[in-house]
């Protein structure tokens, strides 16, 4: 899916739901994109900054007090936000050996953030930047709920989800479809987010990738990537249940449509103005689900036919928009939002990117800036930033060009597909393909390591 200057160029898909779902693939179709979801997860940080619930430099143990009261040592208490944003925290590896033990465990909310809590930092705050692949979203997320007083996936809503009317199409922790008030296990009926879910499968060609070490020539010899190449063999069967789906994991169980998280990085490339209503033709139309499912068959049998319920299937009273209307409601009911912005921080594109007001905050040189990956055009510049998952998911948006993409897709591979996908758009648009793109369009090296 692809936005430009406020409008939508390409919004397409193709392909088949899974191996063994060969129902074809929808513009509404939901991807596990992995880390794709930091992207949004950062996104929820720095909306709290924005409105004054946190702020970068502050300690994260002044938000979460028992965060730093447990497992003192290499100056955790001394860890601030931007820290985590930039992953430079010192606990890159936190929970790991707890995931390796106990990997249901990690649909375990309160228990991964207690974790969280009791671990300690391997280094010093600031001192290295190593990518924390999936600490991030428990430091984030316990930042966000602590910060703000409410629960993640209301911050997500509250944040994102209903100002860019992408209602049913962007979770992180998908709901369960309810009937008559009890949570169903998916069994095919009735349909709600789980019939849209794509299923991960693996590029087999691909996979030699990253076994081999002649694609990888800047990492230590001491990096084990058999075990890289044995745990991607593993990542399809444990994300594809269902259980692990609607865990919160924020720094890696995103399940969104390409043209939401598109919607997502467009009104970020514009400064956080909300972009105008998504392409009539873009079917079925984006925002147009029930953002959580619910049924009640009982209610169903006797309601007249035609007759219209008075009451907007699992709304909330909270559940409202800028203008008192329920957001869940039917895509003739839902209000448009026509105007507005998510983000009123004028300077807000230094403040992803680590750079201006914001570049003590972040590590010199460093591939990250405060939450999100930075992208550079071929002289070095910085045009953009984004974020790409394992397997070759991908969100970004190249801000000097007003111009944003997402990729989604569910035949995890080393990237290079995802690298030609973005490299021909951007040739036909005659915008610079950003160098971390090109370098691995002939599989030099992967989207993400």
């Amino acid at each position: 899916m692809l936005p430009r200057d406020g409008e939508v160029i390409i919004d397409t898909a193709a392909g088949v739901l899974g191996r063994y779902d060969p129902r074809p693939v929808q513009l509404d179709s939901l991807f596990n994109v992995f880390s794709v979801t930091k992207g949004i997860t950062a996104g929820m940080v720095h909306w709290l900054v924005d409105n004054g619930k946190v702020k970068l430099e502050e300690n994260v143990a002044n938000i979460w007090p028992e965060f730093g009261s447990n497992g003192n040592g290499n100056g955790k208490d001394l860890i601030k936000v931007h820290h985590v944003l930039n992953h430079t925290s010192g606990l890159p590896y936190a929970l790991v050996e707890f995931g390796a033990e106990n990997p249901m465990e990690l649909a375990n909310w309160d228990e991964c953030l207690r974790q969280i809590v009791m671990s300690k930092p391997e280094t010093e705050p600031g001192q290295q930047q190593v990518y924390h692949y999936l600490s991030f979203g428990w430091l984030c997320g316990g930042i966000i709920e602590h910060a703000s007083g409410k629960k993640f996936q209301k911050i997500l809503e509250e944040a994102f989800i209903r100002p860019l009317n992408i209602e049913g199409e962007l979770y992180i922790g998908i709901p369960p479809a309810v009937i008559n008030g009890i949570i169903m296990p998916f069994n095919g009926y009735p349909p709600g987010v789980e019939s849209r879910l794509a299923t991960l499968t693996i590029d087999e060609y691909d996979l030699s990738k990253y076994a081999d070490r002649g694609y990888h020539p800047d990492l230590p010899s001491t990096y084990r990537l058999d075990q890289i190449a044995e745990l991607i063999t593993t990542l399809p069967v444990f994300f594809n249940m269902l259980n692990i789906r609607r865990a919160i994991l924020p720094a890696t169980n995103g399940h969104c449509s390409a043209r939401a998280i598109a919607r997502y990085y467009a009104a970020l490339a514009d400064g956080g103005v909300i972009p105008p209503p998504h392409s009539s033709l873009s079917k079925p139309p984006l925002g147009s689900h029930t953002h959580i499912p619910t049924f009640s068959l009982h209610e169903q049998s006797k309601k007249p036919k035609g007759e219209k319920s008075k009451e907007v299937p699992g709304a909330s009273k909270s559940n409202t928009n800028n203008k008192g209307k329920d957001a869940s409601g039917d895509a003739n009911t839902r209000p448009i939002n026509n105007g507005g912005k998510i983000f009123s921080n004028p300077r807000i594109h230094d403040a992803f990117l680590g750079v201006g007001d914001y570049e003590h905050m972040a590590l010199p040189n460093g591939a990250f800036g405060l939450g999100f990956m930075r992208y550079k055009a071929e002289d070095g510049s910085l045009i953009g930033y984004g974020h790409s998952g394992i397997g070759g998911s991908t969100g970004f948006c190249d801000i000097k060009n007003r111009f944003a993409i997402a990729v989604s897709l569910n035949k995890m591979s080393y990237g290079a597909t995802t690298a030609k996908i973005i490299g021909f758009v951007c040739s036909e648009l005659n915008i610079p393909l950003p160098v971390e793109f090109s370098s691995i369009k002939d599989f030099e090296k992967p989207l993400l390591r």
